[in-house]
């Protein structure tokens, strides 16, 4: 059996979008290939990848935290024995000290790397740390990190053109990321079931589901909230999540569950989803949410325009994030329920064709053609 290394920054008992994909990707194709994660030692998440009957190589990480982050420790031992037992290399952290190193070690091995691109981490490590000057530090030493990898997979083209810009010359694919649609289907009993344990009745319900971090732009969706409910007390802020800006999540009417690990019963229970992030590439929360049925407003950033528009929800430009600009799409939202339920329809057709099986078959392709080059 074929062995396959998935390397990445982040693991249980995260759960971020990188995580998802991995978590359905290894599902879906452990039949097939023998499968390895390398992964950073976290408190708590040897507990699901045991239940999960994974196979995990762990580093340790180093003591201090970025952004609420413990950064990965590459012991070179560890790294390059891994990569040695392996016949390929898909990093899922191109970026990030574990994923850039075994990127340097395959190389050196002359094996197969193909990296995904989950982020513009260009944007994102700025944005997390608050520091903006660093976007010109990082970007040449990152373009010459992603340039190492054989094959790049974007979620869509546009991603790949944002990669190519600062100069990037690898060869890119285009592998989306998909949502399931079955899951996250809207369901009228769960959602009044959930309401009522939330000690919902028929206020209107906005919600975000997430990383509660600086780059979500959390701090914006609480403040608009509050002036918000000050002119509607009949609504609530549903937040499900975690992360450094925590502790902007308190106020009247907002309900904070911190992380869950079933989102697709809360989302039902929201009348609106709001996601006001200063960078994205693909969303896959948002997707979840348009998965189950549920009106649209978010920032016009990274693929976020491609699947919602005019006809699907509220776009947000960049210079247009504003406390009254969310707050008068909010009024719209509540203002106009059953037409804008209607609106999400289109968006739900876009998102039954992104099918997890579909893409883990297209990436299972991915694999079985790298393995086969020999060039």
């Amino acid at each position: 059996m074929v062995k396959i290394l998935f390397v990445s920054d982040t693991f249980y008992p995260r759960m971020d979008g990188i995580i998802r994909f991995m978590e359905e990707m290894y599902d879906k194709l452990k039949d097939k290939y023998d499968i390895t994660f390398l992964v950073p030692k976290l408190e708590g998440g040897s507990k699901k990848a045991d239940r999960k009957k994974m196979s995990v190589i762990y580093c340790p990480t180093f003591n201090f935290s970025i952004a609420e982050f413990k950064p990965s420790k590459p012991l070179k031992s560890i790294v390059k024995n891994a990569i040695e037992k392996t016949d390929l290399v898909f990093v899922n952290t191109p970026g990030g000290p574990l994923g850039a190193s075994s990127i340097y070690y395959t190389k050196k091995k002359n094996k197969k790397i193909i990296s995904y691109a989950h982020t513009l981490d260009w944007e994102l490590f700025p944005f997390a740390t608050d520091r903006p000057k660093l976007k010109k530090i990082i970007t040449p030493i990152l373009k010459r990190i992603y340039s190492q990898s054989d094959l790049i997979l974007v979620p869509d083209e546009l991603i790949a053109n944002e990669y190519k810009k600062i100069g990037i010359t690898s060869e890119f694919k285009v592998l989306p990321l998909g949502a399931d649609i079955r899951k996250f289907k809207e369901n009228i009993f769960d959602r009044f079931t959930v309401r009522r344990e939330l000690g919902i009745n028929k206020e209107f319900v906005i919600g975000y589901h997430g990383r509660l971090s600086k780059e979500k732009n959390i701090k914006l969706l609480v403040d608009s909230f509050k002036k918000f409910h000050k002119k509607y007390p009949d609504s609530k802020l549903l937040v499900l999540g975690d992360g450094p800006e925590r502790e902007a999540v308190k106020g009247d009417g907002i309900i904070s569950t911190g992380f869950v690990s079933n989102p697709e019963l809360y989302l039902r229970a929201m009348d609106c989803y709001v996601l006001l992030s200063k960078t994205e590439t693909s969303a896959l929360s948002l997707m979840e949410a348009i998965s189950s049925g549920i009106p649209i407003i978010a920032s016009s950033v990274g693929l976020i325009p491609t699947y919602v528009n005019d006809a699907t929800g509220i776009l947000l430009e960049k210079k247009d994030l504003k406390k009254q600009n969310v707050i008068r799409a909010m009024e719209s939202v509540r203002n106009s329920r059953f037409k804008a339920k209607i609106k999400t329809i289109a968006a739900r057709i876009f998102i039954e064709k992104r099918d997890w099986n579909k893409i883990a078959d297209d990436l299972s392709k991915i694999f079985d053609e790298s393995l086969s080059d020999k060039t």
